[in-house]
């Protein structure tokens, strides 16, 4: 039998079958029906019918209720409040299901087969549509009083019309916004500023528009501070940068890695190792899969 993971994100859904060794079988990827939660529902179950699964593992970027796995809030996709969504799964599909943030999903994919295998502590930072992130503190995750530990897309960043989300300045859209702005004040580029989009940004820094190399400077001074201060906070062995957004390190760890020097508690930030996803995606699918895997096995929801 297999595993189903899930990674139910702002902009896609991924799904993929997953051994309790880490590898990755059957796959699929599809953008968010943003119909509503039982549209995506259905998006699972289509790629599950006639597979015989051992059980079900969701990331989901949303708060979820200790204890039920309910999705009580999910700001990036639409109509998705108070979700059963761990009972509508199990009823449509007939197996355990588990439900885990996406900024800790991320985090314990890492952690267990990617860039972070072997540390005993890791900060991740999931930078694509929002911000989420996720922290092991000696081999274990912290999930907080309401498992929202590591939502770090709240933190206040100051942004061109004062203090801001760090989410809404250093995102995918915030990205596209602060192109837009150059180029209403004049900047010149190739980009269309009414289609602009973030990997537009990026496409168009990798050849040399000026402009577009500004807005990657900007967001890699913007991303540094806000890893700055999760290692002045947490002391870790590694911060793995994954997402959309957060795998562009040819263009961005530079200047992330400039802020930090700048900005993080020198002892902590001296030497630790700022890296791009080695798992991208994968890390939120392979993370859950571990929190099932973990559960089945022992009987208790890992901490």
């Amino acid at each position: 039998m297999a595993l189903l993971a899930v990674d139910i994100g702002g902009t896609k859904v991924a799904q993929a079958l997953v051994t309790r060794s880490g590898e990755i079988g059957a796959r699929q990827e599809r953008p968010t029906d943003h119909a509503g939660p039982q549209a995506v529902l259905e998006q699972i179950a289509a790629f599950a019918a006639g597979r015989a699964l051992e059980a079900v593992a969701v990331s989901v970027p949303a708060v979820l209720e200790p204890g039920t796995d309910r999705v009580l809030w999910a700001p990036n996709l639409p109509g998705w409040r108070s979700v059963p969504l761990r009972e509508l799964l199990r009823e449509r599909l007939g197996c355990p299901v588990f439900v885990e943030y996406d900024g800790h999903a991320a985090v314990l994919g890492e952690w267990w087969a990617g860039a972070a295998k072997g540390c005993a502590s890791v900060v991740s930072v999931i930078i694509g549509t929002g911000i989420g992130g996720g922290v092991i503190v000696e081999n274990r995750l912290w999930r907080g009083r309401d498992r929202l530990a590591g939502a770090v897309g709240w933190f206040p960043a100051a942004g061109p019309d004062g203090l801001d989300h760090w989410e809404n300045l250093a995102a995918g859209p915030g990205i596209a916004r602060r192109a837009q702005r150059l180029i209403a004040q004049g900047g010149v580029t190739a980009l269309d500023a009414n289609t602009v989009t973030a990997r537009e940004v990026f496409a168009a820094a990798r050849a040399d528009d000026a402009l577009a190399r500004q807005v990657v400077d900007e967001t890699a001074a913007l991303i540094g501070l806000g890893v700055a201060s999760l290692i002045s906070f947490v002391n870790p062995h590694i911060v793995v940068l994954g997402g959309s957004v957060g795998q562009q390190g040819d263009l961005l760890l530079p200047g992330v890695r400039a802020a930090v020097s700048r900005w993080a508690q020198p002892i902590s930030g001296r030497d630790v190792p700022i890296v791009s996803s080695t798992l991208g995606a994968d890390a939120n699918l392979l993370g859950a899969a571990y929190t099932a895997f973990t559960t089945l096995t022992s009987g208790e929801l890992i901490t």
